[in-house]
């Protein structure tokens, strides 16, 4: 990874998350973000979250830490989606250190060895020391992304879950959801996104067949102690294949996830899109979706990549 480098009269080094880090990287993880957001009690900040071991299960290669002074001072997750990652924490008391230039540097070198296309990650919109750090390294503020939530209203859909396919069903299911992205954004795949749910038990993904080819798909967070949260369906990723009934589909996606709210007895949905997907963003708008929280998408090299007009992805790179 990264070499030791001196500091500000600190020693800091970056090297590999291990799974003896992660209790601490994620009380760093709540405290960094609720001391910034000026919540009261900044270490219970998201306390019916998880981000830190959901994300290191996902891949461990793909976790860094910054240690200083021999104290755990910040983390990195990089999300190999063939573009896109992030987030980056650091304890407050090290901010305004270079520590997170320190972490910067080895999540560059792991774009580099995966060939990735482009790279992407969220940050916050009204923090120009944030989007001032993430420009040294190549990457440039793009299009707001709202965060979005609603009540779970209910409703009938039709859908397949990933979780109850045979093995065989699962890989052909895969394949499609690639397939699908693909036909979107070239090299762009979620598919251990996929996994992930299910391997852990966080949610499930929700399948929409067509006559030959897959339509649309979601992969869904469900509850307390995943990036949900308690009551909550969280649509971590979800995507329409390209054509003239993409906003039907769109339409048929949303109604499966609010559907699978239902099911598992959950009262809110929680969904993030980039308002430059305008006919996304309209159409959750009129299904009720509001706005609770704003940022914004910064992208290395400054091209918009999938977030176009046309595109109906649900996402938020947080």
């Amino acid at each position: 990874m990264a070499t030791p480098a001196q500091g500000n009269s600190m020693k800091v080094s970056v090297r590999a998350m291990e799974e003896a880090d992660l209790n601490e990287a994620r009380r760093i993880f709540r405290l960094a973000f609720g001391t910034f957001l000026g919540v009261p009690e900044p270490d219970t900040f998201w306390a019916d979250r998880e981000y830190v071991f959901t994300r290191w299960r996902t891949d461990p290669s793909a976790a860094l830490v910054a240690e200083a002074s021999g104290k755990l001072a910040g983390s990195n997750f990089v999300t190999n989606w063939g573009s896109f990652g992030g987030p980056l924490t650091i304890r407050p008391e090290f901010w305004d250190q270079r520590i997170a230039q320190r972490l910067l540097g080895p999540t560059m070198d792991l774009f580099g060895k995966w060939g990735v296309r482009d790279a992407g990650l969220f940050t916050f919109a009204h923090s120009p020391k944030h989007i001032g750090l993430y420009q040294k390294f190549g990457f440039w503020p793009r299009f707001l992304t709202a965060i979005m939530s609603k009540s779970a209203m209910g409703g009938e859909a039709q859908f397949l879950k990933y979780s109850a396919l045979s093995e065989a069903g699962q890989n052909q299911a895969l394949s499609a959801c690639r397939k699908l992205t693909d036909s979107i954004y070239e090299g762009l795949d979620v598919t251990s996104e996929i996994r992930a749910v299910k391997d852990q038990g966080l949610g499930d993904t929700l399948l929409q067949w067509g006559d030959d080819s897959l339509d649309a798909f979601a992969v869904c967070h469900c509850g307390e102690a995943t990036e949900a949260g308690r009551d909550t369906c969280y649509i971590k990723f979800a995507a329409v294949r390209p054509g003239p009934a993409a906003d039907n589909a769109f339409a048929r996606v949303l109604d499966g996830c609010e559907a699978l709210a239902v099911e598992r007895g959950l009262r809110r949905m929680e969904a993030g899109v980039n308002l430059n997907r305008g006919q996304a963003y309209r159409q959750m708008l009129g299904r009720g979706f509001r706005t609770d929280k704003q940022g914004v998408a910064m992208h290395r090299p400054d091209s918009p990549a999938y977030n176009r007009t046309d595109v109906f992805i649900v996402d938020d790179w947080r």
